[in-house]
Parts: structure tokens; C-alpha cells; sequence
């Protein structure tokens, strides 16, 4: 089984739209430095399935990464989805949602996997509740920190704390022969989150902003910067891999000293297209 990175990128990848700063501008001359938002996809080319956690607005052209895996899955012809899992329902993790829809490929009978509150958000809120209604998508609620059996892998939601102004936020571990954590979105870090993380072999974690300096006049980044969370997590034996870049994250400059000075500390930066076997 491999997790495969659709989207490295903050909610607005990047470029990000009406942005002319250096990252975007450039990746606006090369398609290579492009990202994708925040997805990963949970797949086996031999069983044939494949899910996602979230489905971000560029889920059209995340799903062309997956074909080159997996040309047909389980439940779709069309579409190589075999169920989707939701952190929470900011713009960036839900509005690919839509693209199943009537108005796109009219899928039928997709899984969405999500907490009691994000099921009850959805239930509640157009365009969602007209796509539950046509069986566009199924609603399946998990109860949080409950492992449940997924084809040949396990996967545990755990509770995040993050700005919940529609449902709540939760980040999930993903089981085989390895125990991958995928957690794109928090505010802060709490002792119990820290040795989540240091519970597993591999993790995916936030690394919006490299410092609290990239918006200027705002004091109240809403997320922890790379420099603060490596110094948290350092040392751990988890592998870990930073992903969820807004467009203004020196990071994403490969020249730039930042990305040297996380590599030599044994840090890893997730990419799109990215291939993770566990």
C-alpha cells in the first residue's frame, strides 16, 4: 500500500490566485514548481482501491495522478475514488466535494468518511446536502479515536485543535505494516498531539508558514511555524514530512537557506506526487 501526495499545498496551492510574489510568479513560468491543494490519496495498485483524505478544489487534476496508478477502482468507472475521509470544512479540504456533483461526473454512492459534527455540517449545507440527496455522495460517521478496518489497512481520527467555525477538525492515522499520521491543519501544538506524532513511524504535519514573519501586520498566525515545530519535535524518531505550504513559505524557494537549514536537521518537505510506502 502507498500514500500518495496530491496536494502539498496550502488551501489556495500555488500560485496562489492575484499573487505576483517571487514563488508564485515563478511558478506561474513553470509548471513544475505548481502545487496542488491539501490531499493525499490512500491507495493499492494490486486490490484496486484508493482513498483520499480531503478533496481540495484542484481534485480534477489530482485525480489524473491517480490514474497513472490505477486505471479503474472498486466502486467508479469514471473516477478512481473508492470513498473519501475529511479532516474539516475549510474551503481547501471540502470544495472538490462539488466536482462529484450533478453540474461534473454525477458520481453515485461515494463514502465520506467524517466526524458527527462535519456528517451534521454537510446534512445542513448546500451544495452538500443536494449531492447526499441525488447519492452523489454517502455519508459514514467515525467516532473519534475508534480504529476502524478499512480493506487491508486501519485508520484512526484523532481531535485537532483548530479554528472550527462549521464542524470540527480531526487528522487520522493510517495502519499496515507502518502507522502513518496525517495532520495538514492545527493551531497549536498540545503534549498530547507531540507524542501522537512520536507514536508513529511516518508523519505528515503542518508547515503553513516557516516563521510568524511571512504576513506582515498580523500577529495571530493560525498555525505553528516550521522553526517552533522543529524545535518541539527534535530529536524524534518519527520520519517526518512537512506539508500544507502557503505560497508565502520560504520553503518552497530550494535555494533558499530555510529549506537547507530543515534538511540538515533531518526534517523532510512532502511534494506533490510524492510516494510513501507503508
Amino acid at each position: 500500500m502507498q500514500i500518495l501526495v496530491l496536494g502539498s499545498a496550502q488551501d489556495a496551492g500555488v500560485p496562489q490566485i492575484g499573487c505576483d510574489c517571487l514563488i508564485c510568479s515563478s511558478a506561474r513560468k513553470n509548471p513544475k514548481q505548481k502545487l496542488f491543494g491539501p490531499s493525499i490519496a490512500i491507495l493499492d495498485k494490486e486490490k484496486q482501491y484508493c482513498y483520499l483524505i480531503d478533496a481540495s478544489p484542484d481534485i480534477k487534476d489530482q485525480l489524473e495522478l491517480i490514474k497513472d496508478i490505477l486505471p479503474k477502482v472498486k466502486t467508479q468507472e469514471k473516477i478512481p475514488i473508492t470513498g473519501i475521509f475529511l479532516t474539516h470544512a475549510h474551503f481547501g479540504h471540502i470544495s472538490g466535494l462539488w466536482m462529484l456533483g450533478k453540474e461534473c461526473i454525477d458520481a453515485q454512492d461515494i463514502t465520506v468518511f467524517c466526524s458527527s459534527k462535519m456528517s451534521d455540517f454537510l446534512v445542513n449545507n448546500h451544495p452538500f446536502s443536494h449531492m447526499i440527496k441525488r447519492r452523489n455522495l454517502n455519508l459514514s460517521k467515525m467516532k473519534i479515536n475508534h480504529k476502524y478496518p478499512i480493506e487491508d489497512f486501519w485508520i484512526t481520527s484523532f481531535q485537532v485543535p483548530h479554528r472550527n467555525e462549521y464542524a470540527d477538525t480531526v487528522g487520522y492515522i493510517i495502519e499496515q505494516n507502518k502507522k502513518l499520521l496525517y495532520l495538514p491543519d492545527l493551531d497549536y501544538w498540545t503534549d498530547d498531539l507531540i507524542k501522537l506524532v512520536e507514536s508513529v513511524d511516518i508523519a505528515l504535519i503542518d508547515g503553513t508558514f516557516y516563521s510568524k514573519d511571512e504576513l506582515p501586520g498580523r500577529s495571530d498566525v493560525p498555525h505553528p511555524p516550521i522553526k517552533e515545530t522543529m524545535e518541539l519535535l527534535d530529536p524524534t524518531k518519527t520520519e517526518i514530512y512537512f506539508t500544507h505550504f502557503n505560497h508565502t513559505n520560504l520553503i518552497l524557494s530550494k535555494e533558499g537557506k530555510e529549506r537547507k537549514e530543515l534538511q540538515e536537521k533531518g526534517f523532510k518537505i512532502a511534494a506533490d506526487g510524492l510516494k510513501i510506502n507503508i
